[in-house]
């Protein structure tokens, strides 16, 4: 095609400002840039506003159509008029793209742009304000938003113009399959770490779902998220502070409803979606409804099936992720430390956390007293491989007590988790037992333990009681 690239806008969009080149002068210029460096050529740009002249020929022959969405120009006639002629000409209606210049309602977008995935350059915590727009392009907020969202832009650009290359070369029938990954749409707080991940899962090849921007209407969006979940093959789900938005005619979050939703699909192979969940570790600036929303959905163990819930740091998640999808595409990899399984005794796995080695350590020599074999957690080494062992005891074990001493409930609520997704790893035998075991001067709430049937041995204020456990134990050896 004669043009590459062709850009629509409302001229008051590009109005100068303070000596400085309009705003999609600016854009022009900084997408050509990084453009030449991803394409590797210097690709034709054509930049028409409102005021202009822009024919059906310049349409016809452009590959790729850039609408600056803005207040200004959804109440544009020209600009309306052109993205409805060059939508007509695009049926699969990938070559148009929305780059907004400032927040609009959805519901003033017209049809075919208020579907497709935004490009934000804009910042979103001054939507109030008189210019949400960026005119310094090199201020911190700019580097994170507008910079990062670009990139994306540019990636997008030169994807499609691969694909159209080879539509126009007659061999419309791809290399290969890409699979596809849904990666949930998230609250404000994390758009930025999401768009890394979203960035990392394309360069590997796979399609991230979805594509396009979600309705607002409960409805439509239960069915964009069903139909997108039911072609990948897995999803990922972050949780920050944010609740995220609550669509019409909902009672939950966008952000809920996709977990909700993915907890229900079944894959096209009859098998059950698997999920990486994050949970942002620091909930200290987060709602009173999302705080609500991550205690339930900890509780709720319908909504986990499937699921690897992880509350880490998010670079340990990102590299759970990469070894989970790039390398495996498998949850449970055997790989890890090895342990010593005593098939002449019941095996304990006792899971308790490093700082309170020292007051787990009466419970370890109790059970050993006792005739039991203990497995304990993997501390050294690397994360991926400590994880790996972890799911290798959950497949192993015959009875289970997490340790609360120094760690929090939410600590406790993780690993109460692992223990009932246990029986969808490959156990081959029955789970004995389960039970929460107090340290020093910890009070366990019964009503806080209730959805995960274990048994609660308090602490006598000083120490673990050992009367109490003994009484566990030994109640289980003779259920055996």
């Amino acid at each position: 095609m004669e043009i590459d690239i062709l850009i629509n806008y409302s001229e008051s969009d590009n109005t100068a400002e303070a000596g400085n080149p309009g705003w999609v002068t600016s854009f022009e210029k900084f997408l050509q840039t990084i453009l030449d460096q991803v394409l590797g050529t210097n690709p034709t740009i054509v930049s028409k506003s409102d005021t202009d002249s822009l024919t059906k020929s310049e349409l016809k022959n452009s590959a790729v159509l850039i609408s600056i969405v803005s207040n200004e120009m959804v109440s544009s006639g020209p600009c309306l008029d052109a993205v409805e002629a060059f939508h007509k000409q695009d049926k699969a209606n990938n070559r148009l793209f929305k780059v907004m210049k400032e927040h609009v309602a959805y519901e003033r977008q017209p049809q075919h742009l208020a579907q497709l995935l935004p490009y934000d350059l804009y910042d979103s915590d001054k939507t109030n304000e008189a210019q949400p727009a960026f005119y310094d392009y090199f201020s911190p907020e700019a580097e994170q938003i507008y910079w990062m969202k670009l990139v994306d832009l540019a990636y997008d650009i030169n994807e499609m113009l691969l694909q159209q290359n080879v539509a126009e070369s007659g061999d419309t029938k791809p290399l290969y399959e890409r699979k596809s990954i849904y990666l949930a749409t998230t609250g404000n707080d994390l758009s930025v770490q999401r768009n890394v991940i979203r960035r990392e899962l394309q360069r590997h090849g796979f399609k991230v779902l979805p594509d396009h921007s979600l309705s607002n209407n409960l409805d439509d969006l239960t069915r964009d998220i069903t139909e997108s979940l039911n072609k990948s093959i897995f999803s990922i789900h972050l949780l920050g502070s944010s609740y995220g938005d609550i669509p019409e005619g909902s009672d939950r979050s966008v952000v809920d409803l996709q977990n909700r939703i993915a907890s229900q699909t079944t894959t096209s192979a009859g098998n059950k979606l698997q999920r990486l969940i994050w949970i942002k570790p620091d909930q200290s600036k987060s709602s009173e409804r999302q705080r609500a929303f991550l205690e339930n959905l900890q509780r709720d163990i319908s909504t986990l099936e499937g699921a690897e819930v992880l509350q880490t740091p998010l670079e340990d998640f990102k590299n759970i992720m990469r070894e989970e999808i790039f390398v495996n595409e498998n949850f449970g990899t055997t790989n890890g430390h090895s342990f010593h399984v005593d098939k002449t005794k019941q095996n304990v796995y006792l899971i308790y956390d490093k700082v309170d080695k020292a007051g787990v350590t009466p419970v370890i020599k109790n059970l050993v007293k006792e005739g039991f074999n203990v497995i304990e957690p993997d501390f050294e080494g690397d994360l991926l491989e400590i994880r790996k062992g972890h799911l290798e005891k959950l497949k192993q074990f015959d009875l289970a007590i997490v340790y609360q001493g120094e760690v929090n409930i939410n600590w406790v609520r993780m690993k109460l988790l692992d223990l009932l997704k246990a029986p969808g790893l490959g156990r081959t035998k029955p789970i004995v037992g389960k039970a929460v075991i107090a340290g020093e001067g910890v009070e366990l709430k019964k009503e806080l333990y209730e959805d995960f049937e274990v048994e609660l041995i308090s602490s006598n204020n000083k120490k673990p009681d050992e009367k109490a456990l003994l009484s566990f134990i030994k109640g289980l050896s003779k259920a055996i």
